[in-house]
């Protein structure tokens, strides 16, 4: 049994200071009971080492799946006394970081493949995706540990591109700041006014370019707070501004054309014309003509006679004797 619990340990990748002591195998799960072994932990608010057990409690983890199997770790924690006087708290429990966090039900690495999924696919699909590999997770969890993703970093912005978002479609509106060389997503605003994307700007004298939609406000912003850039339309606003155009210009064309042909059947009379009749055969056409409808004749009755008597054959009654 114990060289069993070796090769799960192993299997699983438990880190120093933790010890499997017994283990549930099933088609579809694999339940691993763990128990710390830390000698004397030390408290997360002073630092001092502990000694003295004050109770123990079991915590329930998710781990990586193995085989396709669903790991679950079932977890004896130890609560200790802190004997320092000067710390304000008197009962910790002992820290098993950085494989297990403070008050989390999965494990670290749980949550990195979490995230690694939601970042290659979507909440929808990672969710399904996760069910299928052994880990099962809501789609909100996963687009959770997506957007705790670290941001990338504003040191330095030379071109921005700028434009808002809603967060409650038609009411509440934020601002999105873009790298254009990066193409990342560098900083959100948590409304669209002209001060606080001014402030934004100063923080940032190196910005060169700024990118933005037709609004004043923002064109008010870059003109304040980073008058050394040139202001630009950005590629969406540049193709919308040409099909706006293109449509006036088509409908007024289009208007006018619909007019020039109104006046012009005003203008024309109608011509008392007879109708164009089918032009007529020569007596040689129409005396073919007649020869082969003639010949097609006698062959449609023949089949048809032919279909007739068939019909009665099978249906009139037998004759007896």
């Amino acid at each position: 049994m114990l060289e069993v619990l070796m090769k799960i340990e192993a299997l699983l990748g438990l880190p120093e200071g933790l010890e499997a002591v017994s283990s549930e195998v099933t088609d579809q799960e694999i339940t691993l009971t763990v128990v710390s072994t830390q000698q004397k932990p030390c408290c997360p608010l002073c630092g001092s080492s502990a000694s003295r057990v004050h109770s123990q409690y079991r915590r329930h983890l998710t781990d990586m799946s193995c085989a396709g199997r669903r790991v679950r770790l079932i977890l004896q924690v130890r609560k200790f006394f802190c004997d320092e006087k000067t710390c304000a708290r008197k009962i910790f429990t002992e820290r098993l970081v950085p494989f297990i966090q403070p008050w989390a039900r999965v494990t670290t690495r749980f949550f990195q493949a979490m995230e690694d999924i939601g970042l290659a696919t979507s909440g929808m699909l990672g969710a399904r995706l996760g069910k299928r590999l052994g880990m099962p997770a809501s789609w909100m969890t996963i687009l959770r540990r997506v957007m705790a993703c670290p941001g990338a970093s504003s040191e330095r912005v030379v071109q921005l591109g700028i434009d808002d978002f809603s967060f409650r479609r038609g009411r509440t509106f934020g601002t999105m700041l873009v790298d254009l060389q990066s193409h990342q997503v560098i900083d959100l605003l948590p409304d669209r006014a002209v001060e606080t994307v001014s402030a934004w700007m100063r923080m940032h004298p190196e910005i060169r370019l700024v990118s933005r939609d037709r609004a004043g406000d923002y064109a008010s912003a870059a003109a304040r707070a980073a008058p050394q850039a040139r202001q630009c339309a950005d590629r969406f606003h540049v193709l919308k501004n040409l099909g706006e155009a293109l449509e006036g210009v088509l409908a007024r064309h289009l208007a006018a054309h619909r007019t020039s042909q109104a006046q012009q059947s005003r203008a024309t009379p109608l011509s008392d014309a007879p109708s164009k009749q089918p032009p007529k055969q020569s007596p040689k056409e129409a005396e073919l003509s007649q020869a082969k409808r003639e010949e097609r004749l006698p062959a449609t009755s023949k089949l048809w006679l032919y279909a007739n008597r068939a019909s009665r054959k099978w249906l009139l009654p037998a004759k007896s004797g």
